[in-house]
């Protein structure tokens, strides 16, 4: 696998109007691009969540006990709400719980980016939303006694809407069928991509033709399934010498960067699906609750940790050294958020331009909202080569 080749992309050009502030512990200027009464969150960030051409940033609004899609003009900072939702029960069960939510079903949205359209769930109906025009057609219908359970995906060429469905009231239950599904934009057409014994909670694109789907029913893991069919195929776990289960993962133009609990320490590595080969190292000891960050070319390394309950910090891994492991440096320090669940953590994404990590982070009121940090400075993380994936993971650093 060769090193990728990054083209130097236009910079993201950003409103006046967004306030300039300072990362908590660090100082590292940061654009914060929502506030106000509604607490603020992008679409997960195994998916994209800015259009193309970075003039849009489709976001969840959540006020009071409703949650909408809406977009955010980067330019002007103009917001606009996209969706009209009003289903009932807009929970994402169990991850997500707040009784009485109404509105699209919370975190199952996804982007298409070459279409310019957003798909959201009100309830068992399936939309798309026309991000300019604003017109809101129905794709489809999911079948009587199914629901949407996990969160979904389009693929990069806009051709396939890949989403998750299981028997109502799953609630991610062990022996409860999950169903791995496509739904093809240009014909109208399904196809089941995998059934799996449990209601799964992920799936997101390896490239046009292969999926990622997170987890097993008795552990965490990596399941891979792609268009043509077929089982699902695990990946990593069951490879010789594999230390701690994988729990979350992006992917990169390098493989699946990853992280995962062993013990009392957390790996990291990257992982080539295709040949199974892989290149793992030790993160700092005692780190837990780890999310790690995606950049798409899989250059810049960092991790959202959190610290003590509401505390969160965020690491780049400047170099991996042989000798003396991971050398880290503070992003963000100890910024407080909010008891909000799954809207609480960073989930840290490198925009397209490749010039900030795009985040969610606080207000005042400890609440969440969007920001942006600086991250144009950051050289490539160096010590991580393609070069080292092997199938027996001979030159781990666990």
């Amino acid at each position: 696998m060769q090193q990728p080749t990054i083209k130097e992309p236009a910079p993201m050009a950003l409103a006046e109007t967004f306030p300039r502030v300072s990362a908590p512990g660090t100082g590292r200027r940061m654009v914060q691009l929502t506030f106000g009464a509604a607490q603020c969150y992008p679409l997960y960030y195994f998916i994209p969540t800015i259009t193309a051409g970075n003039r849009y940033l489709i976001h969840h609004r959540h006020t009071g006990h409703e949650v909408q899609l809406a977009r955010l003009d980067l330019q002007t900072g103009e917001t606009v709400q996209l969706t009209h939702a009003s289903h009932p029960d807009a929970d994402w069960h169990p991850w997500q719980e707040e009784s009485g939510l109404t509105g699209v079903l919370d975190y199952r949205s996804a982007l298409n980016v070459v279409r310019n359209q957003v798909v959201y769930f009100d309830g068992n109906t399936v939309h798309c939303v026309d991000i300019e025009t604003l017109g809101d057609a129905v794709l489809f219908e999911l079948p009587t006694g199914r629901e949407a359970i996990g969160q979904n995906c389009v693929t990069p060429n806009g051709e396939w809407f890949v989403y998750i469905h299981a028997p109502a009231g799953s609630r991610f239950q062990v022996d409860r069928e999950g169903v791995v599904a496509g739904y093809h934009f240009a014909t109208g057409s399904h196809i089941e991509l995998a059934v799996i014994d449990n209601a799964v909670i992920h799936v997101f694109p390896y490239d046009n033709e292969h999926f990622i789907v997170n987890h097993p029913y008795d552990h965490l893991g990596m399941l891979f399934v792609c268009l043509d069919g077929g089982p699902a195929r695990e990946m990593r776990w069951g490879d010789p010498g594999v230390k701690g289960h994988v729990c979350h993962q992006t992917v990169t133009a390098r493989g699946i960067a990853w992280e995962s609990g062993a013990g009392s320490h957390e790996i990291s590595g990257l992982y080539e699906p295709i040949t199974r080969k892989r290149f793992e190292w030790r993160l700092p000891a005692y780190w837990n609750r780890v999310h790690i960050g995606k950049d798409p070319a899989g250059l810049l390394w960092f991790y959202e940790k959190q610290d003590g309950y509401l505390g969160h910090s965020l690491w780049f891994l400047e170099k991996l050294d042989r000798e003396q492991g991971g050398q880290f440096v503070p992003l963000i320090s100890d910024w407080t958020i909010a008891d909000s669940g799954q809207r609480g953590h960073f989930h840290p994404q490198l925009t397209p331009d490749r010039r900030w990590i795009l985040l969610t982070g606080a207000n005042e009121e400890h609440r969440p909202q969007i920001f942006l940090l600086d991250v144009s400075d950051l050289p490539p993380t160096t010590g991580i080569d393609s070069a080292f994936l092997s199938e027996t993971g001979e030159n781990d650093l666990t």
